[in-house]
């Protein structure tokens, strides 16, 4: 059997479905799940660039400049990201649900926060570690049924796994040599030694 439909055929079945907009009948995902990851990644996404950019105006320490820079690169990412996710939910004939309504329970992140810089970089690094799960979980929800959507997510876990990386770098300090951490960000200004830290993993 020729990996190539039958020209005629394939007309006549889009032209049966033409109200369904840019959805082929040839589709197979069902369309209510796939709506429902998308508007949860969209709140996910919304929800982190308000938690970066909370963070961003609550950073007040010597390293500051550095600290906001990356948190703002981060949440212009993020916003990157909304955008490309609810273009797709668009395509596919979903409405992108933008309401703060409801938010939390929508998305796979949660708005949290600290008293402390090194808290709300803890705070981050959980959240985008959370991300990276569950969008790889994605990835394989779409697999080979809807590359295209597998593809942009594929990228957006890209940038996540890059976000975790740069706040596990603000974070700790590795040692060049060993690759271990030796130092821990613990207050606005203050490193802590690991090997000084009995309670430390």
């Amino acid at each position: 059997m020729s990996i190539i439909s039958d020209i005629n055929e394939v007309a006549a079945r889009v032209r049966e479905s033409m109200q369904d907009g840019p959805v082929t009948p040839y589709y197979s995902l069902p369309l209510d799940a796939v709506y429902g990851v998308l508007q949860g990644a969209i709140a996910s996404e919304i929800i982190c660039v308000l938690r970066y950019q909370q963070h961003y105006y609550m950073t007040t320490s010597m390293f500051q400049d550095q600290i906001q820079g990356v948190l703002k690169e981060h949440w212009e990412d993020e916003q990157g990201h909304l955008a490309r996710i609810a273009e797709r939910l668009k395509q596919l004939g979903g409405v992108p649900n933008f309401s703060p309504a409801g938010l939390e329970a929508r998305g796979f992140s949660s708005f949290k926060s600290g008293h402390s810089l090194a808290e709300l970089l803890r705070e981050d690094l959980v959240a985008e570690r959370i991300v990276v799960k569950l969008y790889s979980d994605i990835i394989a929800f779409f697999g080979t049924a809807d590359p295209v959507s597998r593809r942009m997510f594929e990228d957006i876990l890209k940038d996540e796994e890059d976000h975790a990386d740069e706040i596990a770098d603000l974070l700790y300090t590795i040692d060049p040599v060993s690759g271990k951490a030796v130092e821990r960000f613990e207050a606005d200004s203050v490193f802590v030694r690991l090997d000084a830290d009995p309670g430390a993993a």
